[in-house]
């Protein structure tokens, strides 16, 4: 009897217990498709601004964006032994030009720079590379006066013909062209500044075609050489 009766009284319970899920299921279908069309957007959105997942930063976007696409340069007004512009020494000399940012008493990145500057100019004689590939090196100190770069060109025996060092003088040209190039400056004490660092290649048209790590010369060199024998045009091999 006992066992009649807890059969009976739990019928009820399990009767009702498929009746609840009919009743959820309104309410949560709108809750399901508004989280989809969130999740959706949000792949789409990292789709869109990661160039179809090729990239993760926005330094990689932009290195990606500008071998995709090369960049012209800003006009800039520079000095060296005689004055002109930027684009106008990388456009009328024809070869592909490697570019670092850097400030004569920089004793950090900069002397990394400098070294790897003379190892790249002793590789393009040994090999032969002098009508090919050009090194530069940019001031963005102000205080880099021609005859400064002069002095400093001298003691890292740099050659004019492969590695020439210059400056800007306007300060807005002189920001114009660090944002180009994507570099970012900051005051630091004693004078010195912090600030990032990367080989930078201008293609035979004068135009910012790569950018490539500073702490491997080697591959910033080979992929200069390559630029060098693309098709006058600047389309890609």
């Amino acid at each position: 009897m006992k066992t009649s009766a807890n059969s009976s009284s739990s019928t009820p319970a399990q009767r009702s217990t498929p009746s609840l899920t009919p009743s959820l299921t309104p309410s949560l279908a709108p809750t399901l498709a508004a989280l989809a069309m969130v999740c959706a957007a949000g792949i789409a959105a990292l789709y869109q601004g990661t160039m179809g997942f090729e990239l993760v930063s926005t330094e990689d976007g932009r290195r990606l964006a500008i071998s995709r696409q090369p960049m012209e340069l800003p006009a800039t007004a520079i000095h060296q032994p005689e004055p002109g512009t930027l684009a106008g020494m990388l456009h009328d000399d024809g070869r592909v030009a490697i570019v670092a940012f850097i400030y004569s008493t920089c004793n950090a990145v900069c002397s990394v720079l400098g070294s790897e500057y003379q190892q790249m100019q002793d590789e393009i004689r040994k090999r032969g590379l002098q009508d090919q590939v050009r090194l530069i090196s940019i001031s963005f100190d102000p205080r880099d006066t021609v005859p400064v770069l002069a002095a400093y060109a001298q003691r890292q025996h740099a050659d004019p013909a492969l590695w020439r060092m210059v400056g800007v003088d306007r300060a807005d040209e002189r920001k114009a062209l660090l944002d180009a190039f994507g570099i970012v400056v900051l005051p630091a004490p004693m004078g010195e500044f912090q600030h990032n660092a990367a080989f930078h290649l201008i293609d035979r048209q004068g135009r910012l075609a790569r950018i490539d790590d500073f702490d491997n010369p080697a591959q910033a060199l080979e992929h200069a050489v390559a630029m060098a024998h693309e098709p006058a045009s600047g389309e890609r091999l």
